[in-house]
């Protein structure tokens, strides 16, 4: 049913193109056509241009530096060059403006562009992978910043896609498009964000009541059970830790390293973040956790199943993700980590990341998006997991009929458009195609 409504109603535009024999006439006006739009970006003296190789229904793919400025209060303060992946189609179709919440680092085609067939715009957040300030003054990575980015590209790019446009992004990166709509809420005309949750303090303690009704209660002793086995072990992991990350160097050809201690990954890890990741997976479940008398080897293979430890705890990780700690210790938030059981087993380990300057938690911030989520937001489109517990999290949205919220059964954190029921598939699109003019 989704698929016919796309075919039907999406490509009527361009059947032009698609159904009917093209003449040498033709083939010189898209030619000229795709001449035009690299001309246009290269006239624009703020931008570098590279060509990439095409996917899916793109004619051309470019990959972009813009220069922007590190202080849009202040633009004489200095400059960055900000990365962004422009997929082209024609200039005349809808832009889906994807906003990236981390790094990008490299290429790939989003579920709106691709279900609806039109162009995609996809950018890094500012101060992650390419996108970072050399002087790296963590006072300018905060989300009005990054909504002044976003809009300074937006408006740049329209010159080229004056046909509606609809935000996009996932978890962190659909909290972006969110903050971009409550900054700028003209700039785009829709905006579909999955799986994007808002935090009110620097500990959420709604996640501490989730965690007491998740499993039944024989399963949450098995956590807690194991959570304290591994505490009272962790100075025994290292050899595994070696053998483990020996192994996937080798198979996979790489070179990630770690400077953070084993036993301090082990000690954070399940202190702060084994609850939360362990519901999070799509793998692990109660019948996993390695019960009383489990062998060393069984306690950490069960942890690097639920961590990937590559991402999280590597050098490679602790770049990745030092520019999300600051911005949840000064206006995002985190979840609240359930220590009380641990008590007795706390020890004096240094946090994994620590800053140069003081962070301050503004509980302020987040306030103010969800009040204009709740009382002035329009054509947005929020998509959860029922099983995610990010979803504790979710946004409370507007009456407004053009605002719809979806909480997808037995879904996680990956619960994407193509993943909704076929009914409900068809009344986003339907929305969608309507909001775009499609």
């Amino acid at each position: 049913m989704l698929h016919s409504i796309c075919q039907f109603r999406v490509h009527s535009l361009i059947t032009p193109f698609c159904f009917f024999s093209l003449t040498c006439s033709d083939l010189s006006e898209k030619q000229n056509e795709f001449s035009d739009v690299l001309a246009h970006l290269q006239s624009f003296p703020q931008l570098n241009v590279k060509e990439i190789k095409p996917e899916k229904h793109f004619n051309r793919i470019f990959e972009i530096r813009i220069i922007q400025p590190i202080n849009h209060n202040n633009p004489l303060e200095g400059t960055f060059s900000q990365k962004i992946y422009l997929s082209h189609v024609d200039t005349s179709l809808p832009v889906a403006f994807e906003t990236e919440g981390y790094s990008r680092h490299n290429y790939k085609t989003r579920e709106l562009a691709d279900l609806l067939k039109i162009n995609q715009l996809m950018v890094e957040h500012r101060y992650y992978g390419e996108s970072v300030p050399s002087n790296h003054n963590w006072e300018y990575l905060n989300i009005w910043q990054a909504a002044q980015d976003h809009h300074v590209i937006v408006e740049l790019f329209k010159e080229i896609y004056p046909s509606p446009w609809v935000s996009s992004g996932a978890s962190k990166g659909g909290d972006t498009a969110i903050f971009h709509r409550r900054f700028f809420p003209n700039d785009v005309d829709a905006t579909v964000a999955y799986v994007a949750p808002i935090l009110f303090e620097l500990e959420d303690q709604r996640f501490l009541d989730y965690y007491q009704t998740q499993g039944d209660e024989p399963c949450r002793s098995k956590i807690n059970n194991y959570r304290r086995e591994m505490l009272k072990q962790m100075n025994s992991f290292t050899p595994y830790f070696e053998q483990y990350v020996s192994d996937v160097n080798r198979i996979y050809n790489v070179n990630m390293t770690f400077s953070i201690p084993y036993e301090h990954i082990v000690y954070h890890a399940i202190r702060e973040d084994y609850i939360f990741e362990f519901w999070s997976s799509e793998t692990e479940d109660c019948s996993t956790i390695p019960g009383e008398n489990a062998s060393t080897q069984a306690l950490f293979d069960h942890f690097v199943n639920v961590f990937d430890i590559f991402l999280f705890f590597s050098d490679y990780g602790k770049e990745f993700w030092t520019p999300w700690l600051y911005q949840a210790k000064t206006e995002l938030g985190n979840y609240a980590f359930d220590v009380q059981d641990l008590a007795d087993l706390t020890l004096d380990i240094p946090p994994l990341v620590t800053f140069s300057s003081p962070t301050q938690f503004d509980p302020t911030i987040m306030q103010d998006i969800d009040q204009w989520v709740r009382n002035s937001s329009n054509k947005m489109i929020f998509i959860y997991g029922e099983n995610d517990p990010w979803t504790v999290a979710s946004f409370s949205t507007s009456h407004s009929e053009n605002s719809i919220k979806i909480i997808n059964p037995k879904s996680k954190h990956s619960v994407r458009i193509k993943n909704l029921p076929s009914q409900t598939q068809t009344v986003v699109v339907r929305k969608l195609i309507e909001w775009l003019d499609l």
